[in-house]
């Protein structure tokens, strides 16, 4: 294992930590009778959870950079009702796994989540991606849509380089964990990050931030990227998103014959999930149950 190059906890004492806390907020928020399963890949074991329905096509959730499957405890109750569910503790994220293998890039990560999907019997797949998730998803959608039914995704970075605004945002977020609950409502506001209301997480947030991310930075799509898409896709940007200018990225996509939906939600930043769980949900819901329907 060449430990320059792939995630790690400081210390296996810090890993314990993170998980000790992790599993006990997973079992307060988590669906009842969830399954959880480690599955091995070349780049490392990788668990995930599932829950809800035995029968229909699979929703596999992939949380956002230095992300959780918890970041969806918002949808994934109604999700389960309607789906069976698998929430993937992604490669290189903070999480239960050893990362043993660098992923270099897109095409990576799409092999990993083959992988994946390889160890849990899982022919084929709806991919719900939040952030550096979707842009997960847009590759395993690319290099291998034979497993890909669709792909709902979460304000997804790929349209403007990660710049100042957005590493000045992050920074001025993560200021404001642990300060007392008014402070953090009022920076939530400010902001337009709502993960900083959510008191469940102000205990995981140190053991999280500890953790050495190695991953690679999504460039921009080229328009041949993106014109590769052959699955079905739902594109939900945040209107007062820190990762691009929402506008001019919707302008973009609706110009591409291979994006199936674009929509801007109201109000949303980049942590859409958390700061309106409700709007994510009905669209995810109707646009995967249309292709269902289909």
């Amino acid at each position: 294992m060449t430990t320059d190059y792939v995630g790690r906890f400081p210390s296996e004492d810090a890993r314990q930590e993170y998980i000790r806390i992790y599993d006990r907020l997973l079992a307060e928020h988590w669906p009842p009778l969830t399954v959880t399963t480690d599955v091995p890949t070349s780049f490392g074991t990788t668990r995930v959870h599932r829950s809800g329905q035995e029968c229909g096509v699979p929703l596999v959730l992939l949380p956002g950079s230095s992300g959780a499957p918890l970041m969806f405890r918002g949808l994934v109750h109604q999700l389960s009702a309607a789906h069976p569910v698998f929430a993937v503790e992604a490669i290189g994220e903070p999480g239960h796994h050893h990362h043993d293998k660098p992923v270099r890039d897109g095409r990576d990560l799409a092999a990993w989540l083959v992988e994946v999907l390889d160890g849990l019997g899982v022919a084929r797949a709806s991919l719900v991606g939040s952030s550096y998730g979707a842009w997960t998803a847009i590759h395993t959608a690319v290099h291998a849509p034979a497993r890909v039914a669709s792909i709902s995704l979460l304000d997804p970075p790929g349209f403007e380089q990660v710049g100042v605004r957005f590493i000045s945002w992050a920074m001025a977020c993560s200021a404001f964990f642990g300060a007392p609950r008014e402070m953090r409502e009022w920076a939530a506001r400010s902001l337009t990050n709502a993960a900083l209301t959510e008191d469940w997480l102000m205990p995981l947030a140190p053991a999280m931030f500890a953790f050495r991310r190695v991953l690679p930075n999504p460039p921009v799509f080229s328009d041949e990227e993106l014109l590769a898409l052959s699955v079905p896709s739902l594109f939900l940007l945040g209107e007062r998103s820190q990762m691009h200018d929402s506008a001019l990225a919707r302008q973009r996509l609706e110009r591409m014959s291979s994006v199936t939906r674009v929509e801007v939600l109201p109000g949303t930043g980049h942590s859409m999930s958390l700061d309106d769980p409700e709007a994510v949900l009905a669209r995810v819901l109707e646009f995967v149950g249309s292709l269902v329907r289909a």
